[in-house]
C-alpha cells in the first residue's frame, strides 16, 4: 500500500447489509484483500447489537428492536446499517442524537435499561461526525436533581471499526475479554445508582479514522455522550464526571481540563482516570536510543508493552498530521502498520504480528521520530491545565502503563499546582486495577456528588 501524506480513510456499506458478529471476521477477510485501494480500508459493521442480519441470522444475546424515534429523529429502514447513517443526516449540534435502539445482553450493563445511540461530536479535524456508544441507566427512581452520571471512556481496543465496543455482543467480539470485564465493574456503578454513558469514540465503527490518543478529540466524544445521555432520558442530571482507563484514561484528564467549556449547560465534578497513558512520546524517544544503544530491552521500565500498541498509536497521529513511519521504523514493521486496519489490540499482539517482534525490530537506529513525537507530546496529558479535581488510580504491577510513567505525569501536575489525587495499587496488574480501586474510587465520587 502506497501513503502520501495523510491517507483517508474508504468506507464500504457492503450494499447496505448488516452483519452480525458471525459475518465480521468474513468481512474482514473480504476487504483486507482489497489492499491496493487507496488509504484505508475499515471494515464495515453495522448494528450488530441487533442480533439480526439481512438473509441471516445469528446467536447474538442482544434483542432488536426498531430504532426508537427521538427529538424528531425518522425511524430508519431496517436494512441501513446503523453505524454508517446517511450523510446528510449526521449534520447537526454536538451531543445530540441521531437514533438509537434498545438492548438487552451484550454490550449491555446488568441491573440498568441499555440503549445502542448514535450522536454527533467532533472529529480531530474538527468536521462533525456520528459517533457510536451505549447508554446504561438504572432503573427505578432518580434522585433527586436526577441520575448522577458517569461518561466512561474505554481502554484501547484497536482503530479497526470491528474494535469498538458496543459492538461486543458475544465472546466472538474480538476484545471481549477486556470489554466484558469494563461492563463488570460498570454494573458496579448502576447497582451504587449512577447511570454510565460509554462512547466508542470517533471512526470506530463510524466513518472516519479513530483519533486514537488524541486528546481534545476523545475529550469532545466522552462529553457529547453525556449529553447525549440526557438527550435519551431527561431523568439522567447535569452533574457528571469523567471516567477512563488507560486510552480512556488520558481521555478523562483532557476532559477534567477542557470539558466544561466544550459543554458549559452541564456540571463537571471531577475525573477518575485509571492507569491513564502519559509520556508516549518520551518512551518511544527511549525506546529508539536503546535499540541505537543495542540494548533495546532496557527501557522497558518507562515503556512498558509499547511495541503491540505502535501501530495504532501511529494511525492516531496520522489523523492529525502526516507521519510516515517509512522514516522511523525497520522496513519489517513498516510492512506491519497496516495490520492495525483490520485488526483489534489482541489480534497485534499476536507472536505473528507485533507481539513477535523483538524490541530491537522495531525502529531503525537513526530514523526521524520527529513528526510523531511532536503529535504525542501534544497529547501527553501531564502538562493540562485544570481546576477541577482529579482522581489518579495505577497498579504498580502493570507492565503496560508502567507505574513510573504515571508518577512522572502526576508530579508534573502536581508541580503545576493541579488538584490531583494519586492512589496506587501494589498487586493490581494494568486490567486489575479495575477492580483494585472500585471502592475507592465510589468513595471519591461519592463525595463529588455530596452522596
Amino acid at each position: 500500500m502506497v501513503r502520501i501524506g495523510l491517507a483517508l480513510p474508504l468506507k464500504i456499506r457492503t450494499d447496505r447489509y448488516v452483519l452480525g458478529m458471525s459475518g465480521i471476521e468474513n468481512a474482514r477477510r473480504t476487504l483486507s484483500t482489497r489492499r491496493r485501494l487507496p488509504g484505508r480500508i475499515a471494515t464495515v459493521v453495522a448494528a450488530t447489537v441487533t442480533g439480526v442480519t439481512v438473509g441471516a441470522s445469528t446467536a447474538s444475546s442482544a434483542t432488536a428492536t426498531p430504532v426508537m424515534p427521538i427529538s424528531g429523529v425518522i425511524d430508519e429502514a431496517p436494512e441501513q446499517s446503523f453505524y454508517l447513517p446517511d450523510d446528510d443526516r449526521v449534520p447537526g449540534r454536538t451531543g445530540s442524537v441521531i437514533q438509537l435502539r434498545s438492548i438487552t445482553g451484550d454490550p449491555g450493563v446488568a441491573g440498568a435499561r441499555n440503549y445502542l445511540v448514535l450522536y454527533r461530536s467532533v472529529d480531530p479535524r474538527g468536521a462533525t461526525v456520528a459517533v457510536s456508544g451505549t447508554v446504561a441507566i438504572p432503573e427505578g427512581t432518580p434522585p433527586p436533581g436526577g441520575w448522577p452520571l458517569i461518561s466512561w471512556a474505554h481502554g484501547t481496543t484497536g482503530v479497526s471499526d470491528i474494535c469498538a465496543p458496543s459492538m461486543d455482543t458475544s465472546e466472538e467480539y474480538p476484545a471481549h475479554d477486556y470489554t466484558s470485564l469494563v461492563r463488570r465493574v460498570q454494573a458496579k456503578w448502576v447497582a451504587a445508582g449512577y447511570a454510565v454513558a460509554q462512547t466508542d469514540y470517533q471512526g470506530l465503527g463510524t466513518q472516519g479514522s479513530h483519533g486514537y490518543l488524541i486528546g481534545n478529540a476523545e475529550q469532545r466524544a466522552v462529553t457529547d455522550m453525556a449529553r447525549a445521555a440526557r438527550e435519551i432520558d431527561n431523568r439522567i442530571g447535569t452533574r457528571w464526571v469523567a471516567m477512563g482507563h488507560s486510552q480512556g484514561g488520558q481521555a478523562a484528564i483532557f476532559a477534567d481540563a477542557q470539558a466544561q467549556q466544550w459543554a458549559p449547560e452541564l456540571e463537571l465534578l471531577g475525573a477518575v482516570a485509571l492507569a491513564p497513558a502519559s509520556h508516549q512520546g518520551l518512551g518511544l524517544q527511549a525506546a529508539q536510543a536503546a535499540t541505537s544503544a543495542g540494548s533495546a530491552n532496557s527501557a522497558s521500565s518507562f515503556t512498558g508493552g509499547a511495541t503491540s500498541f505502535l501501530p495504532l498509536i501511529i494511525r492516531g497521529a496520522q489523523t492529525v498530521h502526516a507521519v510516515d513511519p517509512a522514516r522511523f521504523l525497520t522496513p519489517r514493521a513498516d510492512s506491519m502498520v497496516a495490520l492495525a486496519d483490520t485488526g483489534c489490540i489482541g489480534q497485534l499482539r499476536r507472536p505473528d504480528q507485533w507481539g513477535g517482534l523483538e524490541a530491537g525490530e522495531v525502529f531503525s537506529p537513526n530514523g526521524d521520530l520527529t513528526a510523531l513525537t511532536r503529535v504525542l507530546n501534544e497529547n501527553d496529558p501531564s502538562t493540562l491545565a485544570f481546576t477541577q479535581p482529579l482522581l489518579v488510580l495505577q497498579g504498580r504491577a502493570d507492565t503496560t502503563v508502567p507505574a513510573l510513567a504515571t508518577d512522572a505525569m502526576v508530579a508534573q501536575q502536581r508541580m503545576g499546582g493541579r488538584p490531583v489525587q494519586y492512589r496506587g495499587y501494589p498487586e493490581a496488574d494494568h486490567r486489575g486495577v479495575l477492580d483494585a480501586s472500585f471502592e475507592d474510587a465510589l468513595d471519591w465520587v461519592n463525595t463529588r456528588f455530596g452522596r
